[in-house]
């Protein structure tokens, strides 16, 4: 069912609802999904054999390495890790962390039952049309399963209308450029506290490697930009390298233009206008920013440039993922206001300096931004798109930083999302904007 597009309705089709944790290992094969896992309820084990046994959702990956906090200095084990142990992500837990486990029965089936109603969504979407469904909004906004997720941020990106038979290989076999030493160079400092990652030319960081020096190649204008290897990092994480790939390609040329041009256009655009919806949102927060010289310059390049990997809860992140991909850039302006929301008293009460300020925003303790309560902070926000290109086309004569820059970028993002799309790998023919072929 097709329903009209209304920004300002957004926050009214969110209604909490807390997701379910994955109970699977960080080294749990993908596809079947936890089947070495039994359940006391025979009847919801049965249905879900069946609908494994009867649906294809093959993404050839076949080790999944589930995601916290990024080591800019090396990608030595830091001495207050423990040995080996990891969280459920494939992170290294420090020695103050303890490992949680929520696979208990009653998780598990709600976790087989909202797989299974993301199986129907996945089969019944492939040839289909969606323009804006209130109920698969919904369910994407309360988290899509792990054993899914891959395929489906594909789907609403579009990945197989832009995909071409043996392109990677060929663009791997091409001539290295100079690109390529900066790329090794920072290759070891993506994930460094991350298994998958962490062997000095292992085959996480040779696959790392693999997929930025071939978007370097495929997209010669753009090369590489730090903050890239982030993105990739996390693909991998969930589907292979040659998916990874073609995913980055349609994260950044449709979903981020303008992002990692040499100029940083768009981010700087965006500065402005977070400054702005800030002011219309929080006044007192902005005030206080601004007269300790803290701009949104200062803390939204590490936010957007790794998509909040840098910032967020893995947990937070990969929800915010989902949300990014079903409704494109506008969920990056709603969790940069939301993260303000949630700690702004913080912000207010406890960082009277600009030095207090900035290391807050840019280490803001994980507590302040578990997944529920970020979402439903965000969603409950008043933000239309309308507001946003209004901030857009007038930062150019408002901030003499951005006079130049061009804001087509940030309109055209706005314009791509996952429910205004031609249907999960139904095309990209109906969506705003269009990915370069090559």
């Amino acid at each position: 069912m097709d329903y009209s597009d209304n920004d300002d309705d957004d926050e009214q089709l969110y209604h909490h609802n807390k997701s379910v944790t994955s109970p699977t290992s960080p080294l749990q094969k993908r596809i079947p999904f936890g089947s070495d896992h039994t359940t006391t309820d025979d009847e919801a084990e049965e249905i879900y054999q069946k609908k494994i046994n009867t649906t294809t959702l093959t993404n050839n990956s076949n080790v999944i390495y589930l995601p916290n906090k990024f080591n800019n200095n090396n990608n030595n084990t830091n001495s207050n890790t423990r040995d080996g142990e990891t969280d459920e992500f494939g992170f290294l837990l420090s020695s103050k962390k303890s490992l949680s486990s929520s696979s208990n029965k009653k998780t598990l089936k709600e976790y087989r039952d909202l797989e299974i109603k993301w199986i129907n969504v996945v089969s019944r979407f492939d040839a289909g049309t969606v323009k804006k469904d209130a109920k698969l909004k919904k369910l994407v906004r309360s988290g899509i399963p792990t054993s899914v997720r891959p395929k489906v941020w594909q789907l609403l990106a579009g990945v197989n209308d832009i995909k071409r038979k043996d392109q990677f290989k060929k663009l791997l076999a091409m001539p290295a450029t100079k690109i390529y030493d900066v790329i090794n160079r920072d290759i070891p400092r993506c994930y460094p506290d991350h298994v998958q990652f962490m062997e000095a030319s292992g085959q996480g960081q040779r696959d790392l490697s693999a997929v930025l020096k071939a978007y370097s190649q495929y997209n010669p204008e753009l090369e590489y930009c730090q903050g890239m290897g982030r993105l990739a990092g996390l693909m991998l994480m969930h589907m292979s390298v040659e998916d990874s790939f073609w995913l980055l390609v349609a994260t950044i040329d449709r979903y981020m233009n303008g992002y990692f041009t040499p100029t940083l256009s768009q981010l700087r655009i965006d500065a402005y206008i977070i400054g702005q919806l800030l002011h219309d949102h929080n006044p007192k927060l902005a005030q206080h920013l601004e007269e300790n010289d803290v701009t949104p310059i200062m803390y939204i390049a590490q936010w957007f440039l790794t998509a909040f990997t840098m910032t967020l809860p893995w947990e937070s992140v990969l929800r915010v993922w989902d949300c990014f991909y079903f409704e494109g850039i506008k969920v990056f302006y709603r969790v940069s206001l939301a993260i303000m929301d949630l700690c702004k008293d913080y912000l207010l009460q406890s960082c009277p300096t600009n030095s207090e300020l900035l290391g807050f925003l840019l280490h803001i303790p994980h507590s302040y931004l578990q997944p529920d309560a970020l979402l439903d902070a965000a969603f409950s926000i008043q933000l239309s798109k309308t507001d946003i290109k209004k901030y857009a086309k007038r930062a150019g004569s408002d901030d003499a930083s951005v006079t130049g820059l061009p804001f087509e970028d940030g309109i055209k993002n706005l314009q791509v999302n996952g429910n205004a799309a031609a249907g999960l790998g139904g095309g990209l023919k109906q969506l705003g904007g269009k990915i370069k072929k090559k």
